[in-house]
């Protein structure tokens, strides 16, 4: 009898004895009560009852590979999942399994978790931090679609935070998820994409796409109190992690197979325009203004009356 088992046992009954619990699984009493206080260590409720045994009562915001697995299994949703109370980083264990199938790495807090450019990304408990591997196995690639995977993240992780959480968080190019609080922007939400190219044949083996969320994080300390926020600390309340991560992941997986077309109409609904920016290209300086997206994904930028492209690095509010 192992954790999931019970599990999937309690969640289909009203009450259940214990004594039936052991028929079924072949084990002791002892053995039951065991397994019952293992799962109210994890942080299940679980109600019992003389003459009518243990009831699994709805638990809120408990993120684990059980509850992230069955909520993908109602949304016919098929990925491996590999949870971790903490690890280094989500982005760093999906490069290192070497699966073949799609998965998604999840975990209660990273202790070096990755921005672009090598920053680190502060990973407490109580954010939700996750990767989506697409394997080449299960897709075929065109190099030149790497770069629309971080609009895709940030469409699809936006949509699932409106929805679920009622908040309206827009997009800085390219994935950066902030929260208009009426007197500036503060960071919600963080997206990093990486990609493995074969340098012969220039073949994709595979796309990962991770996430770092501010869900149930607390008031931040110091300078970060400035420039990030939470859904909690916005919303006066928790929310459920796993049911986020799952909307997210079925968002994802729908973009992927959208057009184009619809994926640059949905971005562009939430990207920030009109913001005075700064940025570097080809060794120079430019200041001027977001204008919009191509259909390449590119941003826009409005410098001295002219329109230059920007296809990779990152903008600076001014």
């Amino acid at each position: 009898m192992n954790k999931v088992d019970l599990l999937d046992l309690l969640n289909s009954q009203e009450y259940i004895s214990g004594e039936r619990i052991a028929e079924k699984f072949g084990v002791t009493r002892a053995a039951v009560w065991k397994g019952i206080a293992d799962l109210k260590k994890d942080g299940y409720v679980i109600e019992s009852k003389t003459n009518n045994g243990y009831k699994l009562i709805k638990s809120f915001d408990i993120l684990n590979g059980y509850e992230i697995k069955s909520r993908l299994k109602d949304k016919n949703l098929g990925f491996d999942v590999i949870y971790k109370k903490i690890t280094e980083s989500t982005n760093s264990d999906a490069k290192k399994n070497a699966g073949e199938n799609n998965m998604i790495i999840a975990a209660g807090e990273q202790t070096s978790g990755r921005g672009r450019y090598g920053r680190s990304f502060l990973s407490q408990n109580g954010g939700l931090y996750f990767t989506i591997k697409i394997c080449r196995s299960n897709n075929f690639y065109k190099t030149e679609d790497i770069t629309f995977y971080p609009l895709i993240m940030a469409v699809a992780a936006s949509s699932a935070i409106y929805d679920l959480c009622g908040v309206n968080l827009c997009i800085k190019w390219p994935n950066d998820l902030l929260y208009n609080t009426g007197a500036g922007y503060k960071k919600i939400a963080g997206i990093l994409t990486e990609a493995s190219v074969q340098a012969e044949n220039r073949d994709i083996s595979y796309i990962i796409a991770g996430i770092g969320i501010n869900v149930n994080t607390g008031e931040f300390d110091g300078d970060l109190k400035n420039i990030a926020s939470s859904l909690k600390i916005i919303a006066g309340t928790d929310f459920d992690r796993a049911d986020l991560l799952c909307a997210i992941a079925e968002n994802f997986m729908n973009l992927v197979d959208s057009s184009r077309e619809n994926l640059l109409e949905q971005y562009k609904k939430r990207l920030l325009t009109g913001m005075n920016i700064s940025f570097a290209q080809n060794g120079h300086e430019y200041k001027g203004t977001a204008h919009g997206i191509n259909e390449n994904g590119n941003l826009l930028a409005e410098v001295d009356g002219k329109i230059i492209t920007v296809q990779s690095g990152e903008i600076h509010f001014i």
